[in-house]
């Protein structure tokens, strides 16, 4: 009975759900999405209270290392891709606050967690992939013209459109599913973790316990870094003009 319970309580496809002009809406997710938006607020008004040119802060310290990372990786871009910075940077905290989400207990009574990670539902995900792909699109416009934007699908040989074309199109679907599966993967875990004969290794709770450690403290960062390090890839070639 208690392993059945608590495959309900993490069932991955439970959701919190509202019809808003017909269509329905997974409300759980919004607020998760407000929640780590809030969060972001927060941190960013006590740093700015906080921050010092002396000895840094914990916080502090541990943005400037995010940042200055990110300011690593934009450099090859020269001056004119400083701007992908606080995008890049602004996408990885969002990122990891929202993978983090999953490690607080929010479940209540009708089995439903009260803050999921947003990222396990494939429509954050997709929406931040399309931001940015957007955003790629028109920063290669303005950075090297239109025709130059045009010409960059029939390169380095005309035979290759198709296949330019295919790749342009699969980047914002490869982002949006990398990050999706891996966090949704951690839910179904959990599922299965949930199905274990508890003397086999650790009691159910000490497993569930232990696996959302891993996914939040490992799993989320991970994904994170690796969305903002393709941002900065995808705006790299935006801005070089594909060099």
């Amino acid at each position: 009975m208690n392993s059945l319970l608590l495959a309900f309580t993490v069932n991955p496809s439970a959701h919190i759900t509202a019809k808003v002009f017909g269509l329905t809406v997974n409300v759980d997710d919004l607020v998760s999405v407000a929640v780590a938006g809030l969060i972001i607020v927060a941190l960013g008004l006590v740093l700015r209270a906080k921050v010092t040119s002396g000895v840094p802060g914990k916080l502090q310290l541990a943005f400037e290392s995010i940042v200055g990372f990110v300011e690593d990786q934009v450099r090859p871009m020269g001056e004119g891709g400083r701007f992908v910075v606080p995008i890049a940077v602004t996408l990885f905290i969002f990122i990891l606050i929202a993978n983090w989400l999953e490690m607080f207990p929010t479940t209540y009574p009708g089995h439903h967690q009260l803050l999921p990670a947003p990222t396990g539902d494939i429509n954050m995900p997709a929406a931040l992939a399309i931001l940015v792909i957007v955003l790629v699109h028109i920063t290669w416009v303005q950075k090297n013209g239109f025709k130059a934007y045009i010409r960059h699908y029939f390169k380095p040989y005309a035979a290759l459109f198709p296949i330019n074309l295919v790749e342009e199109i699969a980047k914002p679907l490869t982002l949006a599913l990398r990050l999706f599966g891996n966090i949704f993967a951690g839910s179904i875990m959990l599922v299965l973790i949930s199905f274990f004969p508890a003397q086999l290794v650790l009691p159910i709770p000490a497993l569930d316990l232990v696996w959302k450690l891993f996914d939040g403290l490992f799993v989320g960062p991970v994904q994170a870094f690796i969305f903002s390090l393709l941002t900065i890839l995808y705006f790299d070639a935006a801005v070089t003009g594909g060099h």
